[in-house]
């Protein structure tokens, strides 16, 4: 009977880090780029347009789902700490102001927003960890993978 129930808990356990990891969205780059590990802060640079190159000189194109996605709503509000209209305003008060802010390429499925950091040698974009395959490379926020424990960047609701 313990051994029948410290099985029962065991699977329960592996059940919930299964669920936990299912809402990680992984930060992911095209394969050429060296970046290994990003700070929060970094990213929230790179999405918001403040930084507008990697360290190794290519353009940095961030690659984001339409509004209303999850995956969307997870970045801006995980990494951001913004909601739609916030990063709509964020963006249009930049370009009134003259910062030179690219507006993320918008795509309509997780699998076009793989394939355009694929292709885009300075890409960086947002996938559910099951999303991720060889065509792109995943990288570390904080020094913790997607996945792992304490990972903070999830998909909204």
């Amino acid at each position: 009977m313990t051994k029948l129930l410290r099985i029962l808990c065991a699977s329960a356990l592996l059940a919930t880090l299964a669920v936990a990891a299912d809402d990680d969205l992984a930060v992911v780059v095209n394969k050429s780029n060296p970046v290994d590990n990003l700070t929060k802060a970094q990213l929230r640079k790179i999405i918001l347009g403040d930084q507008a190159v990697w360290s190794a000189g290519k353009k940095v194109t961030v690659v984001l789902r339409a509004p209303g996605q999850p995956e969307r709503a997870g970045v801006l509000r995980s990494i951001c700490g913004m909601g739609e209209e916030d990063f709509t305003q964020h963006q249009m008060q930049a370009g009134f102001n003259g910062a030179a802010v690219s507006a993320p390429k918008v795509e309509a499925t997780n699998e076009a927003v793989r394939t355009a950091v694929a292709a885009m040698p300075g890409a960086v974009g947002f996938l559910r960890v099951a999303d991720i395959d060889d065509t792109v490379r995943a990288v570390s926020i904080d020094g913790v993978a997607a996945g792992q424990d304490g990972y903070k960047v999830k998909a909204g609701k």
